[in-house]
Order: structure tokens, then sequence, then C-alpha cells
């Protein structure tokens, strides 16, 4: 910076230049995977065992084993569903239990579960830890930052009700357009490169892949019958 440029006196410039700004720190890749416990890990660590306690308690009613008959042999029954038995002459699968729709959701509750309350265990340690040492425990910049990205969560939500309105082309460009501007880049460059980007990605996923989109949009149906169907087609 030019002397001209510093709105300081004569001892100030003498000893030089101080910024308020923090400086930058240098990024090591061994720091991108560090796991450290924040002051809102305690909250969240809360929610998601209760979340994780709740799909237990209300695991056999959703699967169908409320009120459930088990066989008299369960042994017997649980061998030939693995696959290691034979009744009565029945052909046996190996893992054909796997084919009933409750036993992925158990098999996820299994390590789900478990996992919640060692986290939350964990977690607590550290909190009554922090509160000992009066250390802060104030866990409201933390939420603050979980509140700001359902910003994004509203902006999947209201790109979903959309889509069968103006079609998938026109949605996705006006949604990749609206969120590089909205993420701070908004340079002439930047605006381009998003609209680049989303017709790419309509091109792969809709024209080369053929992803479904709903049968009816109501901006195709007020093209004629040949471009209709050649938008409801590719894009």
């Amino acid at each position: 910076m030019f002397d001209e440029a510093m709105p300081i006196d004569d001892l100030q410039s003498e000893a030089g230049f101080k910024s308020e700004c923090q400086p930058d720190k240098k990024i090591k890749v061994e720091d991108l995977f560090r796991f450290k416990r924040g002051l809102g890990d305690y909250r969240v660590s809360l929610i998601a065992m209760l979340i994780a306690l709740f799909f237990l308690i209300t695991f056999f009613t959703h699967a169908g084993w409320q009120g459930r008959k088990l066989p008299d042999e369960l042994g017997a029954y649980l061998g030939h569903q693995i696959g290691l038995l034979e009744l009565e002459g029945r052909v046996t699968r190996f893992g054909r239990i796997l084919k009933q729709s409750w036993v992925i959701p158990m098999l996820c509750l299994l390590l789900l579960v478990p996992t919640a309350l060692w986290n939350y265990h964990q977690s607590r340690k550290v909190h009554l830890w922090r509160q000992r040492f009066q250390l802060p425990t104030n866990a409201s910049y933390e939420f603050a930052k979980y509140f700001a990205a359902l910003e994004y969560v509203l902006y999947f939500i209201a790109y979903t009700i959309v889509v069968p309105i103006f079609g998938y082309l026109l949605s996705t460009v006006v949604l990749g357009s609206f969120l590089t501007f909205r993420l701070g880049y908004r340079s002439w460059v930047w605006i381009l490169r998003s609209l680049a980007t989303s017709l790419a990605i309509v091109l792969v996923f809709r024209t080369l892949l053929q992803i479904k989109t709903p049968g009816s949009i109501w901006l195709y149906d007020q093209l004629p019958n040949a471009m209709r169907s050649f938008m409801l087609t590719y894009f």
C-alpha cells in the first residue's frame, strides 16, 4: 500500500501497519479428516440418539412384527431362512431372509442405535468437562448454522414443486444459475459457467440417461403436439 493511502500519523507509520484480520492458516490434508467436537455437538448427539431410539421403539409396529406369532421351532425356522437347513423338502437358498422387507431396517438399527448411544455418551463427557472448567457451552452459533443450511433445503423443495410446472430443463437451469449467484459468484463468467453446467446436467441425466420426470408438465402442454413429445422425451 502507498504511504499517501494510509491515514495514520508518523508514529504509527514507523511501527508498521497491523491488521485486525486473522492471518490465513495453511490447510493440511490431515486436518480435513480430523474429528473435533464443537459446542453444538452435545445437542446434536442428543437429538440423534432420540431419533435412533424412536426408530427402535416403532420398528416392530412398522415392520409388521407386532402381534406376530413365531414358529414353535424358531431355531430351525431361522436356519431355513438363512439357508442352512431344509424343512420338509423345501429348497434351501442361502440368504433368502434378506428378501424380507424388515431385515435391512433391522440391520441398520443394529448399527445405528449403539453408535448413537456411544456418540451421545462421548459427547456428554466433553460437555461435562467444559462445564467443570467453566468453558463456553453456548451452542447458539452452531445451531444458527444448522438453521441457515435449511435455506438450501427449501430451494430443493421448491425445485421439486416447479419441475412439474416448467419442466426439468428450465427448472434446472434457473436453479443452477440462482445457486451460483446466491453463493456469491456473480460475475458474467460464473453466470455463463453455471448455465453451461446446468445444461450439461440436463443433457446427461435427461437426454442421454433418460431419467424419468413427470409425464405431464404444464409448460410443455402449451406447445404443439410434436414439440411437446420431443420436450417430454429429451428435456
